[in-house]
C-alpha cells in the first residue's frame, strides 16, 4: 500500500508570511555580522602606523635630476615639476632662499601676485609661473609633495638682464640728401620686445625701417633690431631720438644732418684739431731737452763771468764754486 500521497497531504506547508520573516531575519543577521567585521578592521587600521608609500605605489617625481631654467628679466618663468601617483596628496612650491611657502595646489600663499601655480589639464605636471621676472627672483625653488615624510625636488632659476645698444653711436652725423640709418638693438629681451623710436615723446613712423628677430645662443637668447631710416635725410631730421623697448631703459641718440660744406669742415677740424698722443709725447720730450740745454749754457755763462771778475795775479779763491 502506497502511503506517499497520504504523507504529502498530511504534512502542513509553511505559510508564505513565515517564509518572508525567516528571510528577513537571515538578512539582518548577515548585515550585523558584516558591520561587526568592518568595525573590527577599522580598529586594527586605526592603531596601525601610517603607510609609507613606495615609488611604485605612492607619489614620485617623473624626473629626479635638478633642472635649471633661464629667463630674461621682464619675461615669464615656467618651472616644471612632474609627479606621478599623486593620489590625495598636494604639491607645494617653496622659495629656497628664505623657505617661504608660495603655493599649495592651486592656492597662492604669497602677497606677490606674480607667482601662480598651474596644473594643466589636471595631469602630472605642476608648474610655477613667475610673471615679470626680476633679477632678485634668481635662485632655487622647491617642489614638495605632502607625503610622510615629504619628498622634494629642487629647481633652479637664472635671470639674465637684457642689453640695449645703438649703432653707429649715440651721436650721428650725416650729409644732407644721403641715407640716414641708426640701428637700435636689444639682446635678451623676450619677444615681442616692442622696440620703438620716439622723438619728443611721440612715436616716429618709419615706413622704410627694418624690424626682425634673430635667434642666438642655441635659440635661448633673442636679438631684436629696429632701424631709424631715411632715404634722403633733410635738416628737419636733425634732433634727439630715443629707442625704447619692453625690458630696457630708453637709449638717447642725437642726429645731425649737415650740408656738404659743413660736414667737410667738421671732418677737417677733427683731423687737424690736435696732435695724436704720440705727437704730444714727442713734443714734451723735445721741450725737456731744450730746457736742459738752456740750463747747461746758463751755468757755463755764469762761470765765465766769475772768472773775468777774479784778478789774474791772484789764485782763485777756494770758495769759488767749481765750474762744470
Amino acid at each position: 500500500m502506497d502511503f506517499a500521497p497520504c504523507l504529502a497531504t498530511s504534512i502542513p506547508r509553511p505559510a508564505p508570511l513565515l517564509l518572508s520573516a525567516l528571510a528577513t531575519l537571515t538578512t539582518l543577521t548577515s548585515s550585523t555580522a558584516r558591520a561587526e567585521e568592518g568595525t573590527r578592521w577599522e580598529d586594527i587600521l586605526r592603531e596601525a602606523p601610517p603607510i609609507q608609500y613606495s615609488t611604485l605605489s605612492g607619489p614620485s617625481f617623473l624626473n629626479t635630476t635638478t633642472r635649471t631654467y633661464e629667463v630674461v628679466a621682464g619675461g615669464t618663468a615656467k618651472l616644471h615639476c612632474g609627479v606621478r601617483n599623486l593620489h590625495n596628496f598636494t604639491v607645494s612650491w617653496v622659495r629656497g632662499a628664505d623657505i617661504r611657502l608660495l603655493t599649495t595646489g592651486s592656492i597662492t600663499y604669497t602677497s606677490d601676485s606674480r607667482f601662480v601655480a598651474v596644473n594643466p589639464s589636471k595631469g602630472d605636471q605642476w608648474l610655477l609661473k613667475i610673471h615679470y621676472v626680476r633679477m632678485s627672483d634668481a635662485g632655487s625653488y622647491l617642489c614638495q609633495v605632502s607625503t610622510t615624510p615629504p619628498i622634494t625636488l629642487t629647481v633652479n632659476l637664472t635671470v639674465q638682464e637684457a642689453v640695449a645698444s645703438v649703432m653707429p653711436g649715440r651721436e650721428v652725423f650725416v650729409k644732407s640728401g644721403s641715407r640716414l640709418e641708426v640701428v637700435c638693438q636689444v639682446e635678451g629681451c623676450p619677444p615681442p620686445a616692442l622696440l620703438a623710436w620716439t622723438r619728443g615723446g611721440q612715436k616716429v613712423h618709419m615706413p622704410d625701417s627694418l624690424r626682425y628677430d634673430l635667434a642666438k645662443n642655441n635659440g635661448s637668447l633673442s636679438v631684436s633690431r629696429l632701424t631709424l631710416a631715411r632715404q634722403s635725410a633733410t635738416a628737419s631730421d636733425s634732433g634727439n631720438y630715443s629707442c625704447t623697448s619692453t625690458c630696457t631703459i630708453p637709449i638717447n641718440v642725437t642726429v645731425h644732418v649737415l650740408r656738404g660744406e659743413e660736414l667737410a669742415a667738421m671732418q677737417h677740424h677733427n683731423t687737424s684739431s690736435g696732435p695724436s698722443p704720440s705727437s704730444l709725447l714727442l713734443i714734451l720730450l723735445q721741450a725737456v731737452l731744450l730746457l736742459d740745454a738752456h740750463y747747461t749754457l746758463g751755468r757755463r755763462y755764469l762761470g765765465t763771468l766769475r772768472l773775468l771778475a777774479v784778478p789774474h795775479d791772484k789764485p782763485p779763491s777756494p770758495h769759488t764754486p767749481a765750474l762744470t
